[in-house]
């Protein structure tokens, strides 16, 4: 354990909702006050604290449309190839990680885009791969929302077109979404094959399209049993074509001195939950009402199923105190994890706590080297 290396960064406030939309929020589906700002401004300042603290990731979702439920949940959305290039001029170290939606984007425009990225930041950039889920997103751009599968075909066509663009020159490609004549695009990437493709797809064929084409997978299990279990299957896919996988996750980390204030603020954000914007979400990702997904999942009742989404969407949760935050990291190394992308209620303020607070205590159990 001692020569393992977990990168640690962010689950980036690129996302989330700003007034006059609506109250002020990033991931958690509630009404209590979370003192984070989805501004390039505030996400500066996350990425110079991450530079300086020497953590590694600066993850950026990407979303569009109105939002979910009465709080509009993640109704506010920064770009994220524009605000890659703005931090990677202001950063030397940090992994900066845009996210592309392959329904709204034509490959050959992203790999212009994408290898002018990673020239701006030396090297540094990297590609997380969604094939889309909310259906009125699709229906705002006038767009079709597809059937699940041939949403991950248009994704990997989309990725085919994409590395071509970057690796080859003069080629023709013509398949079922895209038909190229004589494709070429100078500049070419820094990164050698190629900058890094990151999925989060867990459905059967996300996890083929991951073993296939990606080089991270993003799991959402939510324990390291899960986590375990998802990790053994996906590099076990990626070998049957010869490939290997990296594995991350995010994780809402709400760290205090002691577990009664942690349980006492948990308490405070559910008791001003957003349920309705929460089983928008789940449902609108899930293609499901909230009852199949409960049975389908084998995930707990439908209140849980809930309340996971209001406290911190989709994520894994580490709530308690400093040893046990840093315990539970380990646990999520030791069940295969390579890095973990984290978010906060306030989020400067405690990744600033965090970094005082954990962060030692990682680097002494030997789950992080320290910065040479």
């Amino acid at each position: 354990m001692a020569n393992r290396h977990l990168e640690l960064g962010v689950f980036a406030p690129t996302v989330g909702c700003m007034p006059p939309a609506a109250k002020r929020s990033f991931v958690l589906i509630s009404g209590a006050e979370q003192r984070t700002d989805i501004t390039f401004a505030y996400n500066r300042r996350v990425a110079e604290i991450l530079e300086r603290a020497g953590l590694e990731i600066f993850f950026m979702a990407q979303r569009g449309g109105a939002g979910f439920g009465p709080s509009r949940f993640w109704s506010t959305s920064l770009d994220s190839f524009t605000t890659a290039a703005a931090l990677a001029a202001v950063t030397e170290r940090l992994k900066i990680i845009s996210t592309v939606h392959t329904a709204f984007f034509h490959p050959g425009v992203v790999a212009r885009i994408g290898a002018t990225l990673d020239q701006i930041s030396n090297g540094r950039w990297g590609l997380n791969i969604v094939s889309g889920w909310a259906e009125r997103d699709f229906q705002m751009l006038g767009l079709p929302l597809r059937e699940h599968d041939e949403r991950y075909r248009l994704s990997a066509e989309f990725i085919e077109v994409l590395e071509k663009f970057w690796t080859t020159d003069w080629f023709d490609y013509r398949g079922q979404y895209f038909t190229i004549h004589q494709g070429t695009c100078e500049p070419k990437p820094m990164q050698r094959p190629r900058p890094p493709f990151y999925n989060a797809g867990s459905s059967p064929a996300g996890r083929d399209l991951t073993a296939r084409y990606c080089d991270w997978y993003f799991t959402g299990a939510v324990t390291p049993e899960k986590v375990r279990d998802e990790i053994a299957d996906i590099r076990a896919r990626a070998a049957a074509y010869g490939r290997q996988i990296r594995c991350l996750t995010y994780i809402f980390v709400l760290c205090r001195d002691s577990e009664a204030q942690a349980r006492e603020e948990v308490a405070e954000i559910f008791a001003q939950a957003d349920y309705q914007g929460a089983r928008e979400i789940v449902e609108s990702i899930s293609g499901q009402t909230i009852g199949t997904i409960s049975s389908a999942l084998g995930s707990g009742s439908e209140d849980e199923v809930l309340r996971g989404a209001v406290l911190g969407m989709g994520s894994g949760k580490l709530i308690g105190t400093p040893e046990q935050v840093a315990e539970g990291l380990r646990g999520l190394q030791e069940a295969g994890l390579d890095g973990v992308a984290l978010t906060f209620r306030h989020v400067t303020e405690e990744l600033a706590d965090f970094l005082r607070n954990v962060l030692p205590r990682l680097e002494h159990m030997g789950v992080r080297q320290p910065r040479a």
